[in-house]
């Protein structure tokens, strides 16, 4: 009976961590990242804007170990 429990919860945990790995998508190798400051430039805003909009999950970013970065394309749309 123990062993049936531990053998579904790691199933579960097994198939959600399957399941977001399937959904990152590789970085292009064209893609350009961009620092805070570019994109504050990019975007003309103030950092404390561009991090409450990064929070707010309307600028999209990418976490690269303990740096934040944002994809020039994902600017692009937002300021089209």
């Amino acid at each position: 009976m123990l062993d049936e429990i531990i053998k579904k919860i790691v199933q579960e945990e097994v198939s959600k961590q399957l399941a977001q790995l399937n959904h990152e998508k590789p970085e292009p190798a064209n893609e350009k990242l961009l620092t805070a400051e570019e994109a504050c430039d990019y975007l003309r805003c103030s950092r404390p804007t561009l991090h409450r909009w990064k929070k707010e999950g309307i600028v999209p970013h990418v976490r690269i170990g303990a740096n934040i970065r944002y994809r020039e394309s994902d600017l692009k749309k937002l300021s089209n």
